[in-house]
């Protein structure tokens, strides 16, 4: 696949460098997809987001576990539209999301294209930053809409502009800065008159048609004022690559005198600065493949302990874990914590804050009233270890021995 992800890019260089348009966008699509295939690695944190999907589309409402109203997620129109393809037709949430990643990514190519044929090159040739650790999260939907609201600027439409930028706050916190700065913009223009009032004015109305009955569904839903949003820091790279892919060829074609002849795509050498640019996401291609394969081995080796768990816990004990997909591989059977600390329950199970096989055995301590339990596994001699709570320590470690793919031994004394 990396194969074909650098013949697709050779073939790209020399369509931008011939100053052909027409095959411009779709190479440009494709180029996009493929980096989408090599370089599509899923977060552990989109695995929360993926349980209240679940949820959601299990009709238990927007809870991480079933009858505690927490908000512990920051992206809820990202949220809201992974949920529809399981909702309606029962697709599986991880593969929706990703789609849906790749669905985002081709239509920032595509807006790229509205600003300038040749940012459809650079913006492709980095779009693979929108797979690389952050398939199926928000920030593809980000992007988009940040480069919709811009586009809405440009092109003179206010009210569709407010419209994107709270679909923007609503996908991340981070986009009332983006909606702040728009219509401060905005104000800047109406008072040295570049526009009337109505362009400032519409902006803010079309984004409160949207923020405000979703402020008050959030302060009404989980009980508080306003919420709480954790902490999920924004990839800035994808985003930031994106703008500047945007921005250098408009500032490039800006520098052109007008001319009443048609002209070529670009001049030679600024088709030629395009390619280089471009270029350099190669490299980084070759050099982070190992790293993606690792992990999607790692990935795939943690959903395989979290089935485990799944298959072998009693239905509704209750598992303390900060590993997101394990959260998501245990479902709506298992309330899932990931402190012990501020709640009326003790976890019957924990998981280590790194959850996953180890070379050796491991028998470190956890907290004084859980044991510690470690399972080899059969076919490759790798070890697990979890943490059974003291007065079901027996009864736990007994039903995740049944798997015969994972033996019980004890801990030296």
């Amino acid at each position: 696949m990396l194969v074909i992800a650098v013949i697709g890019w050779v073939v790209l260089a020399l369509v931008v460098l011939s100053g052909r348009r027409s095959g411009l966008l779709p190479f440009a699509l494709v180029f996009t997809v493929v980096q989408q295939l090599v370089f599509a690695t899923v977060p552990d944190s989109a695995f929360l987001t993926f349980r209240y999907a679940e949820n959601i589309a299990a009709g238990h409402g927007a809870v991480f576990n079933i009858g505690e109203r927490v908000e512990g997620y920051s992206n809820f129109a990202w949220l809201v539209l992974i949920t529809l393809p399981k909702a309606m037709f029962g697709t599986d949430v991880v593969t929706g999301a990703v789609v849906l990643g790749v669905v985002c990514t081709l239509g920032c190519v595509l807006l790229a294209h509205k600003f300038h044929p040749l940012a459809t090159v650079l913006v492709a040739a980095v779009s693979g930053l929108a797979a690389y650790e952050s398939a199926g999260t928000e920030v593809p939907l980000f992007v988009l809409l940040v480069l919709a609201v811009l586009y809405a600027v440009r092109t003179g439409h206010p009210v569709a502009a407010g419209v994107f930028s709270a679909l923007a706050t609503m996908t991340r916190p981070d986009g009332a800065v983006l909606g702040g700065v728009v219509l401060l913009f905005l104000c800047g223009g109406a008072a040295w008159r570049w526009w009337n009032w109505w362009a400032p004015t519409g902006f803010a109305l079309s984004a409160l048609v949207l923020i405000a009955p979703w402020l008050a569904w959030r302060a009404t839903y989980y009980h508080q004022p306003l919420g709480t949003w954790p902490e999920n820091k924004l990839p800035f790279v994808f985003l930031l690559a994106t703008l500047l892919a945007v921005a250098v060829p408009v500032l490039i074609d800006s520098r052109r005198k007008p001319s009443p002849k048609p002209r070529p795509l670009a001049p030679v050498w600024s088709r030629v600065v395009v390619v280089v640019l471009a270029a350099l996401s190669v490299p980084a291609a070759l050099l982070g493949r190992a790293d993606v394969l690792d992990f999607r081995a790692r990935q795939a080796q943690t959903a395989e302990l979290g089935a485990w768990l799944a298959a072998g816990l009693p239905a509704g004990s209750s598992v303390n874990t900060g590993v997101g997909v394990v959260a998501y591989g245990l479902g709506s059977r298992f309330p899932v914590t990931d402190s012990l600390e501020g709640r009326a329950w003790r976890p019957a199970l924990a998981t280590p804050e790194t959850f996953g096989y180890s070379a050796t055995q491991q028998c470190a301590s956890y907290d004084a009233s859980y044991t510690v339990a470690t399972f080899r596994q059969s076919a490759t001699g790798h070890w697990v270890t979890v943490y059974a709570r003291d007065d079901e320590a027996q009864l736990l470690i007994r039903r995740l021995g049944t798997d015969p793919e994972f033996v019980y031994v004890p801990c030296p004394t």
